[in-house]
């Protein structure tokens, strides 16, 4: 009975120090969580490491941390995301998608004169369904079908969740996204529906101010009461280059 007790008290001790010598000297635990940001023009996706309490920002295949928010779909049926997709863009202008974040969740009027103008300033055809929710039409293998801002986004988001897979190895499942403050319910709702189509489930929506001053840790600080964030958003900042020459610029 003493000899049996023994070895349940040295296999205890063994798996312990196993336990040990893998959690210091073996290969970090998989990241199980990322952030993802899907922007109107660029997105990008981040992994936190329990083990160093690091977060790291994935690059792709080509070493792009942002990855362009546009989808090509070509003749033979394939889909492009990314750079490749912006490269062909020029000779499949009809097949390629952006901006599909501003039509997430949104109702349009067919006879409003502002989406009419919207409309008419992309190179592909955007159709209303009956709830006045926008369609993208596209053409695979000569068949045209309409594909909705949601679907984009989840073909946008499986391709971010390719690259933590490839980089890291895991298949992460679990997201938190950042929306624009001044997204409603609807919206809202749609996006988590968009991270649904890419087979992922969404632990929190944050508005991307709060996932500003969250990443600069300020929200820890003593004294902190009030934090201003300042979006600047990259169409405001085209618009602003052309207007002015910068002459200097710093950041912290």
């Amino acid at each position: 009975m003493s000899t049996t007790f023994t070895l349940i008290g040295i296999s205890a001790i063994a798996v312990s120090l196993l336990g040990y010598y893998f959690q210091k000297y073996g290969p970090p635990p998989p990241p199980k969580i990322a952030g993802i940001d899907l922007g109107t023009t660029y997105s990008s996706i981040a992994v936190f490491l329990p083990a160093s309490g690091q977060t790291i920002v994935i690059e792709d295949k080509l070493g792009k941390k942002s990855i362009p928010s546009v989808v090509g779909f070509l003749g033979n049926g394939e889909i492009v995301v990314g750079t490749k997709a912006v490269e062909q863009q020029e000779t499949n202008p009809s097949n390629t998608i952006y901006d599909a974040k501003r039509f997430i969740g949104k109702r349009f009027e067919e006879n409003d004169p502002q989406f009419q103008m919207d409309r008419n300033r992309y190179p592909f055809t955007i159709k209303l369904d009956s709830e006045g929710f926008a369609l993208f039409e596209i053409e695979e293998k000569g068949v045209k079908r309409l594909i909705r801002p949601e679907e984009i986004g989840s073909i946008i988001i499986s391709y971010l969740q390719k690259m933590v897979l490839e980089f890291y190895g895991a298949n992460i499942k679990e997201v938190v996204i950042s929306v624009p403050t001044e997204f409603d319910q609807m919206q809202r709702t749609y996006t988590n529906k968009t991270v649904d189509l890419a087979g992922m489930n969404v632990r929190r929506i944050i508005s991307e101010p709060t996932a500003a001053a969250l990443a600069y840790g300020l929200h820890e600080k003593k004294g902190v009461e009030y934090i201003v964030v300042v979006d600047i958003g990259i169409i405001f900042l085209f618009n602003f280059l052309s207007h002015f020459v910068v002459k200097w610029v710093k950041f912290d």
